[in-house]
């Protein structure tokens, strides 16, 4: 006996059948978008990403890379930039500095070697025409050369605001080259934009 509840033309048949067709299409939908940000996500966990980067152009290391260096180094030398624009010459220690170091001034090609007393008053000289010096750091870029992995060296771009004792203001932009070894600053070359 077919009750009227289970007749083929039955509306009660035609509407269990209706929504169980509605489920299986949500539900299909639903693992069709659940395929998709898997595999999504699986594809971007296997790219590897390239840490080096960079070429030497020339010199005995020509041809090497660089990677990207530590914060801590390049912490270092904005603290260095910041205690020369504040005149803190207690930073430049033997904590922070090897016993000697080399500068490559903006002016010249002539690299010059100094003891750290040397260094401090050459940054007291600099200073001397000078009422105060500001710095705006751009960015800095701690780099790790392939020939030393022992060596970091740290790059910022700066504007920098010398104000004078007559009251002009004279405004240049720099670029710093810091090297630091074992966690000391080794040395230093400044580039002018003139």
């Amino acid at each position: 006996m077919e009750g009227f509840l289970f007749y083929t033309d039955s509306l009660y048949l035609r509407a269990i059948i209706n929504h169980k067709s509605i489920g299986m299409k949500k539900l299909f939908v639903l693992n069709i978008i659940a395929l998709i940000l898997i595999s999504c996500s699986t594809a971007y966990e296997n790219t590897e990403v390239n840490s080096r980067g960079g070429q030497i152009l020339s010199g005995e290391n020509k041809g090497g890379d660089y990677k990207f260096g530590s914060m801590e180094m390049a912490n270092l030398s904005i603290s260095f930039s910041k205690a020369f624009t504040n005149q803190d010459y207690s930073f430049v220690t033997e904590e922070n500095f090897t016993k000697t170091m080399y500068f490559y001034p903006e002016k010249g090609l002539d690299r010059i070697e100094l003891e750290l007393a040397q260094g401090i008053e050459i940054m007291k000289g600099m200073h001397e025409p000078y009422d105060s010096i500001t710095r705006s750091i751009y960015d800095v870029v701690p780099i790790v050369p392939s020939y030393d992995k022992t060596l970091t060296i740290v790059m910022f771009p700066f504007t920098e605001k010398r104000y004078r004792k007559n009251g002009e203001v004279e405004t240049f932009r720099f670029l710093e080259r810091h090297y630091i070894k074992n966690g000391k600053i080794i040395g230093l070359r400044k580039y002018s934009q003139e």
